[in-house]
């Protein structure tokens, strides 16, 4: 909300400043043995300044300064800071092939004795050395991508740390004008232009594929608010917005490009390519992955509103009805998955998998990756673009009525309308079951994975009866009449168009007397389903080519004959229900002395048809142990296809809180609050990118929430200082009328997974997989010591979790540990200083995390990980499995100043 201007010029100036001599260095820095990160904080400088002015317009038609008023400000934001970032890299040795270092049963890579065994014997390699003749050039090629260990650096599993610079720059102008023609009407225009400006070096872990970012957008509106009659009231609003988005490789340095390695590996679309020595994304088990990233990418995202609410004032009712029309779109130059996920690649010149579990293999993924054993390998031909759009009409009525003095209703009921997003030129495909023809099924190569036979488009539907006119010569696809075989008459979005979803809402207010309240609530609550990065339907064949090759040879992906490959597609729930939520709750507020009132409530809420992601193409569990020698995709259900993933409304969740607060209003120089939170989120799907790992059965995956935090605590307080409150001196304009203010924060910490992206159950991915647990995590053995201290003891008992029978998936259950507890200290010391008349001078000093207190990380040797399951997930085959290595959190301190006149 952008405020307005009044009948007086008012202004400010602002700003605020960071500088690393204010500040303590960080925990990784002061980590690293080289001098130039652990003896002071990264350089930077930070600035957020600005200035606002607003007052009424000057000239004859506004001689009484009431009916025309300006507001105007620009802020701007500087700030160069400096990124460090920890990984796991391969040593100079295993490079060559020599990995004798993992027959010590403390390499800090695993924690245990690994043996390479060579793939054409099952017979350990003679000292874990693989042969020169045996290595692939282009597997060395993207070992050699990684950078070489960090002398003298080791934490954990990690051997690598680096700074690189990472600024971030905002600009922001704002206008409002208002105009009060007369006592019953006022109409306000706002425009606001934002720039945002960002460079990404690290793209993944490694500075090897920078990013430079820069995100304009634009937004403006005009409102009328009308009084009608003393009764009526009506607000109309119209509004405009885009947002852009241009992301860009960096190519002033060769750190990007795929041959400073020797990787020359040949694409399976070598016309397509936007830039074609960028270097692959490479994910290698036990190792942080190397990622050559989705980029260079455009979009916008245009976005048009318009609303009118009445409010009706009768008796003792308060009635208001509205409605809300919105006109969105996204016009996108590519329909590339901004997150890689397991079997598919987010990166046009390729992405790799390496596995311990590689059929074939050499039981080590670090060694498979130098012997260019891969688990799988996707890559992405021609960009398409895709320009979507969606309609959404929401319409509401409710009433609050005033019963008696002391009892308020409230009831109210909401409508909207929803239809799916669909592409302007029908260019978005998707696989469809229903129309997957078995007698005209792909024929696939059991040995090699690669389609010899059958109908490649068996399933693929396109959306409507044909391609519109207007995609002739702009859509490849739309020229190829085959195509049209595709078309089945299906809803442009696929998806069902629901037209019942009704939102009633209750709610009750009782005061039993004047220092208590009583209050009662509930609600149906509705979430619209926007567009899925993780599913875009346009980045499907034939309008965006994408495949999929499994238990491959990097030096020739697709095998020596440039052999056709299974496509990787996505696809949308047709059903697509809105994913919905019944929320209730009932809370007590008292008044208590000393102007301290308390709050205590009950919220509960049900989640069902939330989103989250499976591959319907999932073997089931045990296949591959059971046909050896067979490639994953010639025992598909769905034959032709790799990896589809189908994005579902199918979650659910529950979630239960005590909210209890407690807040003392300012007064007589004091005011503070507390309120603390205990409660518990269980669901089937945290986020939208949440993948099940067994395709078949979601009943391992219900369990503790992803968001979940058991605990919360929050104080907050403002007290003056006492100091020289009643002097009209010099001592007290420059000491006196200091005043500090802080908020002090406890929460529970994350919730944790025992998985690892080994496809032991043989179902034919790499979603990570459960392990089972097989005793207490928490009961201490010989073997280790609960807590965190200097001599690295373990925060749960890693002997708890080993690895399941081959053919199955573990039952270790969904986030059944927690990471360490999470605290932030902060801290304001300012004081306002009157010049005269209505000029005055704030001087702010802040300092967050003012103790320098730690919070130690995650107990992975802080090699913890997002996973595609969701949440976070500790490998159990880490060195540091179930150590607390790493702690976050460091003092920094901002300085401000600001002019009021």
């Amino acid at each position: 909300m952008t405020k307005s201007g009044g009948r007086d010029f008012r202004a400010d100036v602002f700003e605020f400043y960071r500088n690393p001599k204010l500040d303590a260095n960080s925990w990784s820095r002061n980590a690293s043995p080289l001098p130039e990160q652990n003896s002071r904080p990264a350089a930077y400088t930070f600035h957020q300044f600005g200035y606002d002015i607003g007052g009424p317009i000057p000239g004859k038609f506004n001689a009484d300064r009431d009916k025309l008023f300006f507001f105007f400000a620009q802020e701007w934001i500087h700030n160069p800071r400096v990124g460090t970032s920890t990984g796991i890299v391969p040593t100079a040795a295993m490079r060559n092939g020599d990995f004798s270092e993992l027959l010590n049963s403390a390499n800090p890579f695993f924690g245990r004795t690994v043996t390479i065994r060579d793939p054409l014997t099952g017979q350990p390699f003679p000292g874990n050395v693989i042969p020169s003749n045996r290595l692939s050039p282009n597997g060395v090629g993207l070992l050699n991508s990684y950078p070489l260990p960090t002398p003298g650096f080791q934490r954990g599993a990690q051997n690598w740390i680096g700074t690189s610079p990472n600024p971030r720059d905002t600009r922001k102008d704002t206008l409002r004008l208002d105009w009060v023609p007369n006592s019953s009407n006022s109409i306000s225009i706002r425009g606001s232009l934002f720039h945002w400006t960002s460079v990404d070096d690290f793209r993944g872990t490694f500075p090897l594929a920078r990013t430079d970012w820069s995100r304009p957008n634009e937004s403006a509106s005009l409102s009328w608010t009308s009084t009608l009659s003393p009764r009526f009231i009506n607000e109309a609003n119209f509004a405009f917005s885009r947002d852009r988005v241009y992301i860009e490789v960096f190519r002033g340095t060769d750190v990007f490009e795929r041959s400073k390695y020797g990787i020359n590996y040949p694409y399976i679309f070598p016309d397509s390519k936007l830039i074609p020595d960028k270097i692959p994304t490479i994910s290698i088990a036990g190792l942080s992955d190397v990622d050559g990233g989705p980029y260079p990418a455009f979009s916008q995202g245009p976005i048009w509103t318009l609303s009118d609410n009445l409010t009706h004032i009768r008796g003792r009712h308060t009635l208001k009805a509205g409605v809300f029309v919105e006109y969105s779109g996204e016009d996108d130059m590519d329909q590339i998955n901004v997150n890689a996920q397991p079997g598919d690649t987010n990166n046009q010149n390729g992405r790799f998998e390496f596995s311990d579990s590689r059929s074939g293999g050499a039981g080590n993924a670090i060694a498979n990756a130098a012997m260019g054993l891969f688990t799988s390998y996707g890559e992405i031909g021609a960009k398409s673009r895709t320009q979507w759009r969606a309609l959404a009409v929401d319409a509401f009525l409710q009433d609050s009525w005033k019963v008696r003095s002391n009892l308020t209703l409230e009831g109210g009921l909401r409508w909207s309308f929803w239809p799916p997003w669909h592409a302007q030129l029908n260019n978005i495909a998707m696989f469809d079951p229903a129309f997957y023809n078995q007698a005209a099924a792909a024929i696939i190569d059991p040995k090699t994975g690669a389609v010899i036979g059958g109908d490649r488009l068996n399933g693929i539907v396109l959306p409507g009866s044909g391609f519109p006119s207007a995609a002739q010569g702009q859509i490849e696809a739309a020229g190829n009449p085959d195509y049209q075989r595709l078309f089945h008459g299906l809803p442009r979005g696929f998806s069902e168009t629901h037209y019942a979803t009704f939102e009633p809402r209750l709610g009750m207010a009782y005061q039993i007397n004047p220092k208590t309240v009583v209050r009662l609530g509930g609600g149906i609550f509705h979430t619209r389903v926007q567009l899925n990065d993780s599913t875009l339907l346009g980045g499907n064949p034939p309008i965006q080519f994408k495949v999929g090759v499994s238990n491959g040879v990097v030096d020739q992906p697709t095998g020596t004959q440039q052999a056709t490959f299974p496509f990787v597609m996505t696809m949308q729930d047709l059903q697509f229900k809105h994913p919905t939520a019944y929320d209730w709750s009932a809370s007590f507020q008292r008044e208590l002395p000393f102007d301290v009132a308390v709050d205590v409530s009950y919220v509960g809420r049900m989640g069902l048809h939330l989103q989250r992601e499976r591959n319907i193409n999932q073997l089931l569990p045990g296949t591959l142990q059971a046909n050896p020698g067979v490639n994953v995709n010639a025992l598909r259900p769905y034959k032709g296809f790799g990896v589809i993933r189908l994005s579902e409304n199918a979650g659910r969740s529950i979630y239960h809180g005590l909210q209890v607060s407690l807040e003392r209003r300012f007064r007589g120089g004091l005011g503070f609050g507390v309120a603390y939170t205990y409660s518990k989120l269980r669901d089937n799907a945290s986020d939208k990118r949440n993948i099940m790992f067994n395709a078949y059965d979601d009943s391992g995956y219900w369990g503790i929430s992803d968001n979940d935090r058991t605990h919360v605590l929050n104080f907050h307080y403002l007290y003056e200082l006492p100091f020289w409150r009643n002097q009209d001196t010099l001592v007290k304009k420059v000491l006196g009328g200091w005043q500090v203010s802080g908020v002090t924060y406890f929460q529970s910490g994350r919730p944790l997974s025992v998985w690892r992206g080994d496809d032991v159950a043989g179902v034919g991915e790499s979603t990570p997989q459960p392990w089972n647990l097989v005793g207490d995590p928490s009961v201490p053995n010989p073997q280790f010591s609960q807590g965190v201290s200097k001599d690295q003891n373990f925060w749960f008992n890693p002997a708890a979790f080993v690895i399941p029978a081959q053919g199955t998936f573990g039952n270790a259950g969904r986030n059944i540990l927690r990471s360490p507890w999470f605290s932030d200290w902060d801290i304001a010391l300012f004081k306002n200083v009157g010049l005269g008349g209505k000029r005055r001078l704030q001087l702010r000093a802040e300092v967050f995390d003012f103790l320098n207190h730690p919070n130690v990380g995650d107990p992975n040797g802080g090699s913890a990980t997002g996973s595609t399951n969701g949440g976070v997930t500790i490998d159990p085959r880490n060195a540091a499995f179930g150590r607390v290595l790493t702690k976050t959190n460091e003092r920094n301190v901002q300085l401000g100043v600001k002019f009021s006149f």
